[in-house]
């Protein structure tokens, strides 16, 4: 038995990757191996690793290549930092880390960033029923604590922002904030709808995206069942109780 499609984050990715809308919103992603680590790593230089199943950014791993002053690799897993020399060993290190779990690989996105820790952003994409339109419900932005690689909260003790405010504050305070929330919203209703059509039951979505550093929206996760306390931390309570008044009323 594989793993169900709601918890698959390869397959989930796969689907996206494979719409024409949505190709250029998802980075690139593989099934972890010695050969596609070493390919992801020589092309992109930064990749990301995570485990196929999971959430709350248990596991995650970042590998990035020497740069011109470095003759070491450097990997970052929770809030430490390692230099290691030698391929061979940088994925031995990275295969003790993931242990009997099966990972992917992704190329690292250059996130935007709020006082130089990077942020991305948590939105709910929900429907009443079957019939009725995908609508976007929730918002929030996720910035990371210091040190940290991953922006979920419990694990990096970041901070919860409202996005408008947030985006005002980043490193995209020149850009129309108006422009970038609709194009994130876009992208969150597109992705719903494609996943839908394998997943037809499912009446919400929670998406992690990204913006990076010239505005572009990127679809880093898609979570089947998502985890609300993002929007039960922010003291405006409106887009909690909405989010809680479709679940209740799903049909």
């Amino acid at each position: 038995m594989g793993v169900p499609l709601r918890r698959d984050k390869y397959r989930k990715y796969k689907i996206l990757k494979n719409s024409g809308l949505l190709s250029q919103h998802v980075p690139q992603t593989g099934k972890l191996s010695k050969s596609s680590f070493y390919s992801y790593l020589g092309k992109y230089g930064d990749i990301i690793l995570k485990p196929l199943e999971g959430g709350r950014g248990f596991g995650v791993i970042r590998v990035s290549a020497p740069s011109k002053d470095r003759s070491a690799y450097e990997l970052h897993h929770e809030n430490e930092k390692k230099s290691i020399k030698g391929k061979d060993k940088l994925y031995s290190k990275v295969q003790k880390i993931a242990g009997s779990r099966s990972y992917m690989v992704q190329r690292r996105i250059p996130l935007a960033t709020i006082n130089g820790r990077m942020f991305d952003l948590r939105v709910i994409v929900q429907r009443l029923s079957k019939s009725k339109p995908w609508k976007v419900t929730g918002k929030a932005v996720k910035v990371a604590g210091e040190g940290y690689i991953v922006t979920n909260i419990e694990r990096s003790k970041g901070t919860v922002l409202q996005l408008k405010g947030a985006l005002r504050k980043s490193s995209l305070n020149d850009k129309s904030v108006s422009s970038l929330v609709s194009n994130v919203e876009k992208v969150a209703l597109s992705a719903a709808s494609r996943l839908c059509k394998y997943l037809t039951k499912q009446r919400i979505f929670g998406f992690d995206m990204g913006l990076d550093e010239n505005g572009k929206v990127w679809i880093i996760e898609a979570n089947a069942n998502p985890m609300l306390t993002h929007f039960k931390q922010l003291k405006n309570q409106t887009m909690y109780k909405r989010i809680i008044y479709y679940k209740k009323n799903a049909q």
